[in-house]
């Protein structure tokens, strides 16, 4: 199964299963054997720009995203667990322009 951004998807890559998002573009997932994830935990976190709260419309999905923790996931390790809503892949947007260092590069761009 190829998944696209947006899905929730479980892996096991070696410390138990964890919950991720995909953040890589449709395209580079379509034609690559992986896709870029990034992390959901449940565990408190720092009010970072590169960590994402989850709100009440994503549930049953809980927690925070961790923008500034991207991994390469291969499609065959993972199983489908849902999708995030767009107004919450925009916030995972802005974390990771705070996560990589070019949200004011972007705020230059666009002007704001």
């Amino acid at each position: 199964m190829r998944f696209t951004r947006g899905s929730v998807v479980t892996a096991n890559i070696g410390y138990g299963p964890h919950h991720y998002v995909v953040v890589s573009g449709d395209a580079r997932n379509a034609m690559l054997p992986s896709f870029l994830g990034v992390r959901i935990t449940t565990k408190p976190k720092p009010a970072l720009d590169s960590i994402v709260e989850l709100s009440a419309e994503d549930r049953p999905l809980i927690g925070r995203v961790l923008c500034d923790n991207i991994i390469e996931l291969n499609h065959n390790e993972c199983r489908l667990k849902g999708r995030l809503l767009q107004p919450t892949l925009r916030r995972i947007d802005d974390g990771l322009l705070a996560a990589l260092g070019i949200d004011d590069v972007y705020s230059r761009i666009r002007g704001t």
